[in-house]
């Protein structure tokens, strides 16, 4: 009850934001068309899902953190399979968080409890396995991306860093460290890249820094508030085909959308009124333009065909 209290003062104080005098305001928003729910693998029902990812072929890959496992869909939802079960072992994970799709379709996954990266072939077979190894030890992983030449990025949440390997898990270099300056970090998350730029969530310093592949800072998006444009619990980001970036703020429960000069455009919803998510937080765009979105608390993914 105390939360939702506080979230209705704040969205009642970003409406004041927007219009100072006390009139009603209207949010600028896009429907997206709900087209399903996926709240079962096949081995079973979604315990916290955290994150997806889509490969070109039109598989959907789905972080099960609750079961250590990644669950496989096809794009209109229906499962085809699972890999990975709780351990330590090659190919078994423990809380994993994040995941990324490579080259030849490969899925490389965040096995944070273990603390390394895992890799796997598109239909699931282990392939390699990596710690995750900064300047100072070993790192908990939260996401992970793969870039065009195969370098492997990765956020670290416990040293605030972003760390690079080469294809093999070699570790190459890192840049970031704890603070509130430009290439600087407060708990980094999700991560992804594009057009040769690398986008990362900067979670609790209510941002997206976005930098080029070498670590050299180019800008960032947003800023702390709970108006347009402005974040307040950033998670997971996405690009669509027309260089638009989308955002989902896990305690606003909304997605933000950014065009592609990076300015906010809209959020997602309809007549003024933002579509309410809950907990939203893993977020992936295919070629066909169908949004999914992890809600970890529904214990689910919803699916949308994006305006």
């Amino acid at each position: 009850m105390r939360l939702s209290l506080v979230k209705y003062v704040l969205l009642l104080a970003a409406l004041l934001l927007l219009c100072p005098s006390g009139h009603a305001a209207t949010i600028p928003t896009k429907a997206a068309r709900h087209l399903f729910d996926i709240k079962s693998s096949s081995a079973g029902p979604l315990l916290l899902p955290t994150d997806v990812a889509t490969s070109k072929t039109g598989r959907v890959y789905l972080v099960d953190s609750g079961h250590s496992r990644i669950a496989v869909f096809n794009s209109s939802g229906n499962p085809i399979s699972t890999f990975g079960t709780l351990g330590s072992g090659p190919g078994e994970l423990r809380n994993p968080i994040g995941i990324g799709i490579g080259k030849n379709g490969m899925v490389y996954v965040a096995d944070a409890g273990n603390k390394r990266i895992q890799v796997f072939s598109a239909d699931g077979r282990f392939q390699f396995g990596f710690a995750v190894k900064g300047k100072k030890g070993l790192i908990k992983p939260i996401d992970v991306a793969v870039a065009k030449n195969g370098n492997i990025y990765v956020t670290g949440n416990s040293n605030h860093m972003l760390m690079v390997f080469d294809k093999s898990g070699r570790f190459l270099k890192q840049w970031g460290g704890e603070g509130t300056s430009e290439g600087q970090f407060r708990y980094p998350g999700t991560l992804v890249i594009r057009n040769g730029l690398i986008y990362v969530v900067d979670v609790l310093n209510t941002r997206v820094q976005v930098f080029e592949l070498s670590g050299r800072f180019r800008f960032h998006i947003g800023e702390w508030g709970v108006g347009p444009g402005q974040m307040f619990r950033p998670k997971g980001i996405a690009l669509d085909s027309q260089g638009r970036t989308y955002v989902t703020d896990s305690y606003m429960d909304l997605v933000q959308v950014f065009n592609n000069s990076y300015r906010f455009v809209y959020v997602l919803g309809s007549a003024g009124k933002p579509q309410k998510f809950t907990a939203p937080a893993g977020l992936a765009i295919d070629g066909s333009n169908h949004m999914y979105i992890t809600e970890m608390l529904k214990h689910k993914v919803s699916v949308y065909a994006l305006p």
